[in-house]
């Protein structure tokens, strides 16, 4: 009698683990939703000719939007140059896009900054709230189809490093798992109605953090003050969101 109850029993665990495998299975291979950006964005080239993204399909696209005030988006430009290079010739395009007005400090950042990619521009803003770009610098991830697989937040090595394991992910024709993604704390989110290219404000040069240990300190203790002071010195700050 055990083994006749036994054996159905195992029957239907087997079935269970079956059923299981499959439901994540299709949860890993739909972790990242891909979603086409708007077709309508009025993004420029710097001379002013109209870029559209969708004219980049059937390649994996790098996605950067970074602000000239921004400085990890200033170290991050070796990073998107040398990633072009290293997988322009298998399909992949790295464009790098500004939300900013000022001429003149995009012309100063660019003149410091080696950047063999294009670079982009929209000052309407329009691209940054259609991405939902809550922190600088921001990179997108869009597959050969145009449509966006992954987000990249912030501009450190770690996530250079899950980025560039992604590209090469979809150029090898695989799906990203969930974990393939950076995103930044909810707090950072949480700025009210100014916009993570609007912040310009707090990053004046003194944010740099070169110097000494003890000047790196006091920097960066008036960097955190100006960040929270931006958010009505609530727990969200309110800064650029890349420190």
């Amino acid at each position: 009698m055990r083994d006749a109850l036994a054996a159905p029993r195992a029957a239907r665990r087997r079935a269970l683990h079956r059923i299981l495998a499959i439901v994540l299975a299709a949860a890993a291979s739909s972790a990242v939703r891909a979603a086409e950006p708007p077709s309508d964005l009025k993004i420029h080239h710097l001379d002013g000719k109209p870029f559209s993204l969708a004219s980049l399909k059937g390649h994996v696209v790098v996605l950067d939007f970074w602000a000239s005030w921004c400085v990890p988006c200033r170290a991050s430009f070796p990073f998107f140059d040398g990633l072009q290079q290293k997988y322009g010739p298998q399909g992949v395009n790295v464009v790098g896009l500004t939300l900013e007005e000022d001429d003149d400090a995009l012309t100063d950042f660019l003149e410091g900054v080696v950047a063999n990619f294009p670079i982009v521009r929209d000052p309407t803003g329009q691209a940054g709230e259609a991405f939902g770009v809550v922190a600088m610098p921001t990179t997108f991830l869009l597959d050969r189809e145009g449509r966006v697989v992954a987000r990249f937040e912030g501009g450190d090595k770690q996530v250079h490093a899950k980025l560039e394991a992604a590209v090469a992910t979809l150029l090898a024709g695989g799906a990203l798992p969930a974990q393939a993604q950076v995103r930044v704390s909810k707090g950072l989110e949480a700025t009210g109605s100014l916009k993570a290219w609007q912040r310009a404000y707090l990053a004046d040069p003194i944010m740099s953090l070169d110097g000494t240990p003890a000047s790196q300190i006091f920097r960066e203790h008036i960097h955190a003050s100006k960040e929270g002071a931006a958010g009505d010195g609530g727990a969200s700050g309110g800064g650029c969101g890349c420190n």
